[in-house]
């Protein structure tokens, strides 16, 4: 359930990367779309990321824990920042509206420097695992102290609550700053740990690990749907920037209540519709390989869905089912053309995209 309800969410990533630049292209119904998916589908991967954690993780000592995560996060980071720095030799991508100059070597210093801080222009959609990496740590210090599942509820509310004020009063991430205060948003992984030891409840309480019955998956996932499609747009702010929506990476969240309770539901329709898909093989091994995914929509993000959405924009006008079919045709095509590419990097070097433990061929394990 929870690989497939990943794939589900790397699929979402995938449409709002595209859509959101149909919504720059002044396509009402695109920026519709990007602001009902966004309400819920980034705390989603922390709620998910929560679910498996494993407890025994938190037994050994904190260089062990570390030398985990570098390992299995900081090394995938570094790796991908690697593979994107090359590719802008030969590829100029769209880096613009981040503030990025590429044309000289300071432009490329500048970038590497945003990266040790934990905002990756040249790969933006890593920066997910940049804040991964500060939960995990956040958790390692707290968890142990968390004895009952209401004690996890609690921690859970108040540091939803802390972060968020947190957020509100000081604006700890510029995007047009080389640091500022964007320590691996060491900021939004405060309000993100949240959803996380939501996950780790829901897991502890087996939610949906037994078998559940179709007649009460399909009405799960179509109350969930609706309320979510009913429910979204009330959310009005205040946010940040230029975007009327819930905007992850900029610590906009908007309304205190709508944002936690759009998050909470979209949630819960993933997981629905995860628990009632049949477990294919392909869909399990796809989102046993989300890590890898996540990283490789930065080459759409920045050097592909550009052009595709010049090229269609003019074609889609106004209509809501336009958007929606180029949006999935897209994605699926987007993920279909990453498959060889997760193929090759498990098969020869799966020690630099996520799995350490693994022994060659062509290095040893990390672990």
């Amino acid at each position: 359930m929870i690989d497939i309800a990943r794939l589900y969410g790397i699929a979402l990533v995938y449409y709002c990367h595209f859509i959101e630049i149909l919504m720059y292209l002044q396509n009402a119904t695109a920026a519709r779309h990007y602001k009902f998916i966004s309400s819920f589908h980034m705390p989603l991967f922390f709620l998910l990321s929560g679910f498996i954690a494993k407890e025994r993780n938190l037994q050994i000592s904190l260089g062990k824990y570390v030398k985990q995560r570098f390992a299995s996060r900081i090394i995938p980071y570094i790796f991908f920042l690697i593979i994107f720095t090359v590719l802008t030799f030969f590829f100029a991508g769209n880096y613009i509206h981040l503030g990025v100059d590429l044309s000289n070597f300071k432009g490329y210093l500048g970038a590497e420097m945003r990266a040790l801080f934990g905002f990756p222009v040249l790969n933006l959609p890593s920066w997910f695992l940049a804040c991964l990496v500060s939960v995990e740590l956040l958790h390692y210090v707290v968890f142990r102290h968390l004895k009952s599942n209401a004690m996890i509820l609690i921690s859970a509310l108040s540091f939803y609550v802390v972060g968020y004020f947190l957020n509100l009063k000081f604006q700890f991430f510029h995007i047009d700053r080389i640091s500022g205060w964007n320590y691996w948003f060491l900021h939004e992984a405060v309000v993100m740990y949240a959803f996380y030891l939501l996950g780790i409840f829901l897991r502890k309480r087996n939610f949906l690990v037994e078998k559940v019955s179709p007649a009460l998956l399909v009405p799960g996932i179509l109350i969930s749907f609706f309320i979510v499609f009913f429910t979204y747009n009330l959310n009005t702010g205040p946010f940040r920037g230029n975007f009327d929506s819930v905007v992850i990476v900029l610590s906009a969240h908007g309304h205190f209540l709508l944002f936690p309770f759009t998050v909470i539901v979209g949630c819960l329709l993933i997981l629905f519709l995860a628990r009632l898909t049949p477990p294919s093989k392909m869909l399990i091994w796809m989102g046993q390989n989300a890590l890898i995914l996540f990283l490789l929509n930065g080459v759409f993000y920045h050097h592909i869905n550009g052009i595709v959405a010049f090229l269609t924009a003019p074609h889609l006008a106004g209509s809501s089912l336009a958007v929606f079919v180029t949006g999935v045709v897209v994605t699926v095509l987007s993920l279909s053309l990453c498959v060889p590419f997760v193929f090759l990097f498990n098969k020869f070097i799966p020690q630099l995209v996520g799995k350490p433990k693994q022994n060659g061929p062509l290095l040893r394990n990390l672990l």
